[in-house]
């Protein structure tokens, strides 16, 4: 070791430890939900549970972009993952019908986290738009990305309301300013613990994760704060986002699009070896585990929105550096 410099950094640009273990519980909670059933397939026809139809996208006034570029579905978190262990595997998006004409996914851009295509060639606003396609149900982000100025989307699966079609109320927000429920907010928390592990070097790291789950049924809230409890003793792989970046490996795009050849949560903590981005280099063996996990009661914050918490207390095992 050198006394000149510091231990754990090689860039100041580069991910902390806080950012990674955040992020890797994002995916992974993200892979775990899809594998039990986290997403809705849509296709053509779809009907709304009050009528409506959900497979029909709208055209959206998105002041980047020329008139009849932009269209979206009613929720967003679209499925890009593929190999779920579920019978049912979810939808891949081959092109969309404008008026019963069939245009491939060559002729479009898809923006998966926000559910909406982007058309190389604008189309009618006054076109009928529909496609095939799955998206999730519960969303997993990072409590950064859900700022006070954003609205809680309630309702957002009533296709039925003219709203959705007309686009005023809250669907006249672009889906970046509005939040589908429910949604597991991550954030990990600023009372980090350091011990020694073993003469010689190498120390134990202790952060602590608090999980907001927001929801517009209290049962729901509930039940995915006890099923994130539950974790508890449970010890995953993490995969290194800052290999990832060297590497321009990230499953997704800056535009939301799919990378080639993405990898789902499993390639990404496979060993390096096998193409994966295990992260050995800094953590021992490159795991992570949970342990002293708590669930906190729902409560009612607003007339139509529920909120729980969750906690994880995790470890890794810092080599000597």
């Amino acid at each position: 070791m050198s006394f000149t410099t510091l231990k754990g950094i090689e860039n100041v640009g580069q991910s902390s430890l806080s950012e990674i273990i955040r992020d890797n519980v994002i995916v992974f909670l993200e892979w775990g939900l899809l594998n039990v059933g986290n997403f809705f397939n849509i296709t053509i026809p779809t009907s709304g549970s009050y009528g409506g139809r959900r497979e029909i996208l709208r055209p959206v006034d998105d002041p980047r972009f020329d008139s009849g570029k932009v269209w979206e579905a009613y929720r967003g978190n679209w499925v890009w993952q593929s190999g779920l262990s579920t019978s049912e595997q979810p939808i891949a998006i081959s092109g969309v019908f404008v008026d019963n004409t069939f245009i491939p996914a060559s002729g479009f851009t898809i923006n998966y986290p926000e559910g909406k295509i982007i058309f190389n060639t604008a189309q009618s606003t006054s076109s009928t738009v529909k496609m095939e396609y799955s998206h999730g149900w519960v969303q997993v982000r990072a409590s950064k990305d859900i700022p006070f100025f954003q609205e809680g989307h309630t309702r957002s699966f009533r296709v039925d309301d003219s709203s959705f079609l007309a686009g005023s109320g809250i669907w006249d927000q672009l889906r970046q300013t509005r939040v589908e429920l429910p949604v597991i907010a991550v954030e990990t928390l600023k009372d980090r613990e350091y011990q020694g592990y073993q003469l010689g070097g190498g120390s134990w790291v202790r952060t602590n994760i608090l999980f907001h789950i927001i929801s517009e049924d209290d049962s729901i809230s509930y039940r995915l704060a006890d099923t994130l409890a539950h974790q508890s003793e449970k010890t995953i792989y993490l995969f290194d986002t800052n290999m990832m970046a060297r590497q321009n490996r990230f499953p997704l795009q800056y535009d939301g699009s799919k990378s080639s050849n993405p990898l789902t949560y499993p390639d990404l903590v496979a060993a390096t070896g096998d193409g994966g981005f295990r992260y050995t280099k800094d953590v021992t063996n490159g795991q992570i585990r949970i342990f002293d996990t708590s669930a906190g009661s729902s409560e009612k914050i607003s007339p139509r929105l529920y909120h729980s918490t969750a906690r994880w207390r995790t470890e890794v095992i810092m080599q000597k550096i």
